[in-house]
Parts: C-alpha cells; sequence; structure tokens
C-alpha cells in the first residue's frame, strides 16, 4: 500500500491506523512524503512505532505522478494499492482489493468504491470514464450508495484506491510524471487497457475520502484538468478523432467567456511545450488496440459530466421539522439528489435527481405533512415518497409511504395525513425515470421541491370545503389543480382521484355537493368520508355522469363531530389533447371532476 501525501499531517495519522488495522495481513505499508513542509514526516514516524511503515521523501514536491513513482521504487508486492491521505479505508479494503484480482490474469487494474468522509451515504467515485473531448468523470459520483447501480468495469480508477498489477505495472510503465496533479489515474487506467488488460471495480473495497480543500474548484485545479486532459487525448486519441478533437477545442475557444480562454490558451501553450514527450507516447503505441468504444461517452464538449447532483454535505445535528429551500440553513438537512436553489418569481425551489433525499427531526408527534412542490412538464409517472426512522433497528424499512401523481400543473400543493413520533426522519423520493430536454436540460429531473414540513395537526378552520376561500389549500391533500374562475363561481378541478380534510365542530346530518362533470363521460363519481386517523369508512354515495353542468347534489348522512378524510374518485378521466375531438375545448389535463364547494349541515 503506498500513501502519497503533501501537507498532511492532520489527516496522515487517521489514514495509516486504518491501513495498520486492515485485515488483509500480508502487507507493506509505503508513505511518500512529496516535499512537504509541515509535520507529515513526524507523523508518519510515530505512526511507524504501531507497525512496519517504510517512509520515503521527495526533496521538493513534484506532484502526484512523481510520488506514485517514487513509492513505486520502493514497492515489493505482487499487487501495489495507492491510497490517498486523506483516504480511510475500511478494514477489510485490501482483502476485497486483491480478491479483485482473484484468478484473472486479464485484470491489470482494480477500482475501489470511494465514498465522500462528510457524507458517507454519497459515493465520491467507482472508477470512471472520459468523454470524447478527454474530459473525464467518476462514475456514480454524488450518488447515494443505496441506489446507486456500480458498474463492473471501468476506464480507470480513481486514484485514490487505485491498486494495479505488478506484472501490469512493468508491461505499461512508471506514470506521466509531466502531470503534476488530476489526469494520471485517466492517462495509466487508458494505458493499462491499451496494453491488453481490463479494470475491475471492486464493490466493496470502500475508502471514505475526506477530499480536502484540495478537490474544490480552485482556478488552479482548473487549469490542471484543462492542460492534462489535452495531454491525455493527445496520446491516445486516434488520428481521425484528434482531427474532430482539435475543430471542438477552435470552436470552445472561441465561445468560451474571456476567463475560461485564458486557461485554454495557456493550456495549449503548455501542450505545445511538452508535445514532443506526447508525440513520443504516441509512437511507442502506434500499435496498440484502442480503448473499447463501451467505454468512452460518446458527448463532445466542454460539459461533461452533464446532469450531476451537487455533493452535499449534511449537518444532522441542525435539522429541523421543516425544509424550506429558501432558507440557506436548510441545506444542511439535504442529503443527495438535489440541484442548486432556483428561483422563479417570488418562489425559491430546487430540482431533484431520480433519487433525492431530506433528514427532518420531529420535536413533537407530527398528524401532518405539508409538501410545496413543482412537476416536470411531460408526465413521467408518479414520484414515490417515502419516510424512515433515523436510528431504529431497522432504518431502511419505511414508516409511511405515499405516491405524488404526476400533473399538468406548475405547482402542487398537498397536506398528508399521517402519524409520527417524535425524532429523526429521512424522506426519501424516487422517481423511475426523469425528464431532460437536451441540449438545453441535460440534467434527469424529477420534481422541484420548495418546502416541506411537518405539524401536529390541521390547522384548519370548521366547516367544508370552499373553493373560494384561500384557506382551503391547507385542506387540499392531492390531486387538485389550480382554481379556476367563472363569473358564477370559483372551483378546482381535480384529477381521477383526490383528496381534502375537513373539520365538523358540531354532528351533520346532511352534505351539500356543488360539482360537475367533464364534457364525456367518466362514468361515476364516488364521495367517502371516513374518520382522520381512525379506521373505517362512515360514508360513501356514488354520483352518476349526466352532464356537464353544474349541479348541486344533497346527501344524507350521519357524522359525528370531528376531523374527516374526504376522498374523491371517478371511474375514468377525460382529457383532450391538441383538441382532437374538435367540438370541445383543448385539454392536457386528465380530469375527473371540478368542485365549487361542499358543506354540511346539522339538519336535514
Amino acid at each position: 500500500m503506498i500513501v502519497v501525501c503533501w501537507n498532511s499531517a492532520e489527516v496522515l495519522g487517521r489514514c495509516l491506523a486504518q491501513l495498520l488495522a486492515q485485515d488483509y495481513t500480508n502487507r507493506e505499508i509505503i508513505v511518500v512524503d512529496d516535499g512537504s513542509d509541515d509535520n507529515t514526516r513526524e507523523v508518519a514516524q510515530e505512526a511507524s512505532t504501531q507497525g512496519e511503515i517504510t517512509l520515503v521523501s521527495s526533496r521538493r514536491n513534484r506532484g502526484c505522478p512523481s510520488a506514485r513513482n517514487l513509492g513505486l521504487r520502493h514497492a515489493r508486492g505482487e499487487i501495489v494499492a495507492f491510497i490517498d491521505a486523506d483516504g480511510f479505508a475500511a478494514p477489510n479494503w485490501l482483502g476485497q482489493v486483491v480478491a479483485a484480482f482473484a484468478d484473472d490474469p486479464t485484470i491489470g487494474g482494480v477500482a475501489s468504491t470511494v465514498f465522500f468522509d462528510d457524507n458517507p451515504l454519497l459515493i465520491n467515485g467507482a472508477g470512471g470514464i472520459v468523454n470524447r473531448q478527454g474530459w473525464a468523470a467518476d462514475l456514480s459520483m454524488n450518488e447515494s450508495y443505496e441506489w446507486a447501480q456500480i458498474a463492473s468495469e471501468a476506464l480507470y480508477p480513481m486514484g485514490c484506491g487505485m491498486a494495479l498489477r505488478r506484472a501490469a505495472l512493468e508491461r505499461v510503465g512508471p506514470f506521466d510524471d509531466r502531470m503534476l496533479n488530476y489526469y494520471d489515474d485517466v492517462d495509466y487506467g487508458i494505458r493499462l487497457w491499451r496494453a491488453g488488460y481490463r479494470v475491475a471495480v471492486a464493490p466493496n473495497a470502500w475508502i471514505d475520502h475526506g477530499f480536502g480543500a484540495a478537490g474544490g474548484d480552485s482556478a488552479r485545479k482548473r487549469l490542471l484538468c484543462e492542460r492534462h486532459r489535452m495531454r491525455v487525448v493527445l496520446k491516445h486519441a486516434s488520428a481521425s478523432r484528434l482531427a474532430r478533437w482539435a475543430a471542438w477545442e477552435v470552436r470552445t475557444l472561441r465561445t468560451a467567456p474571456m476567463p475560461v480562454r485564458v486557461q485554454k490558451l495557456r493550456s495549449i501553450a503548455w501542450n505545445g511545450r511538452h508535445l514532443p514527450s506526447a508525440l513520443g507516447s504516441r509512437l511507442r503505441l502506434r500499435r496498440a488496440p484502442r480503448v473499447p468504444d463501451r467505454l468512452i461517452d460518446p458527448s463532445w464538449g466542454d460539459g461533461f459530466p452533464a446532469g450531476v447532483a451537487l455533493r452535499l454535505r449534511p449537518v444532522p445535528q441542525r435539522a429541523r421539522a421543516s425544509v424550506e429551500i429558501d432558507d440557506p440553513d436548510s441545506e444542511g438537512q439535504l442529503l443527495h439528489g438535489w440541484f442548486p436553489p432556483e428561483r422563479v418569481g417570488e418562489r425559491s425551489y430546487r430540482w431533484a435527481g431520480l433519487r433525492a433525499a431530506a433528514l427532518v427531526h420531529l420535536y413533537e408527534p407530527a398528524g401532518l405533512m405539508h409538501l410545496d412542490y413543482a412537476h416536470v412538464p411531460v408526465d413521467i409517472g408518479p414520484i414515490d415518497v417515502c419516510i424512515r426512522r433515523v436510528g431504529s433497528s431497522d432504518p431502511l424499512t419505511p414508516v409511511w409511504r405515499t405516491r405524488l401523481s404526476w400533473q399538468y400543473i406548475a405547482r402542487s400543493v398537498e397536506n398528508h395525513p399521517l402519524a409520527l413520533a417524535s425524532g429523526d426522519y429521512e424522506i426519501v423520493f424516487g422517481a423511475a425515470r426523469g425528464w431532460s430536454d437536451p441540449p438545453r436540460e441535460t440534467r434527469s429531473l424529477a420534481f422541484a421541491l420548495s418546502s416541506l414540513s411537518f405539524a401536529r395537526a390541521f390547522d384548519i378552520p370548521a366547516g367544508g370545503l370552499e373553493m373560494a376561500s384561500p384557506a382551503v389549500e391547507h385542506q387540499l391533500v392531492n390531486g387538485w389543480f389550480e382554481p379556476e374562475e367563472s363569473p358564477a363561481r370559483r372551483y378546482r378541478w381535480a384529477m381521477g382521484r383526490a383528496a381534502a380534510v375537513v373539520r365538523l365542530a358540531e354532528p351533520a346530518r346532511s352534505a351539500r355537493l356543488s360539482y360537475c362533470l367533464p364534457p364525456r363521460s367518466i362514468g361515476s363519481l364516488c364521495i367517502a368520508l371516513s374518520p382522520l386517523g381512525g379506521a373505517g369508512e362512515t360514508f360513501s354515495q356514488t354520483v352518476a355522469w349526466c352532464d356537464s353542468d353544474w349541479h348541486e347534489q344533497k346527501l344524507a348522512l350521519e357524522l359525528a363531530a370531528g376531523d374527516y378524510l374526504v376522498s374523491f374518485e371517478t371511474e375514468a378521466t377525460w382529457s383532450n389533447p391538441e383538441r382532437r375531438d374538435w367540438e370541445l375545448w383543448g385539454e392536457n389535463r386528465s380530469l375527473g371532476f371540478a368542485l365549487a364547494s361542499l358543506s354540511f349541515d346539522g339538519r336535514r
């Protein structure tokens, strides 16, 4: 195991302690100090009292590839595994890496599955690929491990957790030390494939990566990535693809903003100075096979990887009973799957990918979850929502779940009755597929959240449902469209299924329903009432379709005072996209019925 470090005194001790605790005992540990000017050497020397550690040093900082080569000159093992100083290996990491090589001599390199140390739910990467322009992306980056589909092979192993077979090292040769940092692992992975080896991914070889300040998006890092990805392309692209690549480079150079243009020009100049060595590499590999197309993303240009959700750093101790996107403090409650906040008018929201999750803390029991969210513009199917208790004996089993139906509507406000004890909970959103519209929208989006909150109970006035009242928004559970208005009344259309909550201050013996149905038959409309939080149905009645006029329907019932869930369901829905039925108005929504009011009376 080779640990490459530079000014890593704060993290090296923990890294070495976890390497010394590996359950695979046939090992050696080599620490390469790449010219540190802090007490990195002293930390390594102190750790060596706990086990055998070889410390080698460079007089000055020469960069990561040079340090890797220095470590290789001292390594004796048949398998050489690299780990960054801020990489913290699971106890069975080395054993899993060795097992991944198994009895397959074609595997020349193994990629570990690397997580973020400050959010171990998220994958930093499990190997990586590049696009035609040479930009690299770590596979499964910023994805939740629970839902990620980890690849079995990769173009390159990430530098943190990269393991190489001795025979492959001897055939491929040393790392390209003209790359100070970044892309040396990409280059080596390509060289492995071109030498006839494969790069496998070890899904159970886990490392938590501290990532550190150097892992950020600094100007220095952007410059190094720019010039090194150019070098990788110059060394390995075929002549035909190299010509197209150069055309893209010219195109992006012309359209890039000035800071990026300067960065590209500096990178081109650097590669011009180092062109002889790149051409020498091309000459040596002229008869070597090309990398399989399946390991190259077919996209061109700088926008790679596209549509990756944010790397989030949750702060669980700050969790509250609500997530308000317009409140910056709420970001500490977001676990994974979210994109940067956006603003439309007076509303702030965050788009979510196919899987997203947030953390809430309930200081008291909750009987209501309030959701304010937006849909994507096309029907992608429902959004599954489940709530899981954090810290329970079975934290992956939902304690409550529902499904948010797609609606042809800009904004949905829903109030879901539930029963949760106080404590910490994970709210998980999932979609089977997402919406994208490249090149305008390259993200795969499921929905956009504006706010999520919990309350002990519904805070609603006594009475029924008055769609003309703004307060009705707090009574709607799901299935409703935005309010509309005619000269005679204010109303809301609903889908085939809809629900709301009403509060009766005194017993009711009758109800009056003001409604209309679509212009074509949807069968019947069923209205049912059941006690909120109780069992069983108290009242149910069916109304048959007759026409699309507004109707006043009186319902005989017997209800005690209390809160009730009112459910509506039609046998079918009606829509008229592109005005296929020319006699009627065009309608993209799937409509079940429209409601103006539902009132209750203590008299028959």
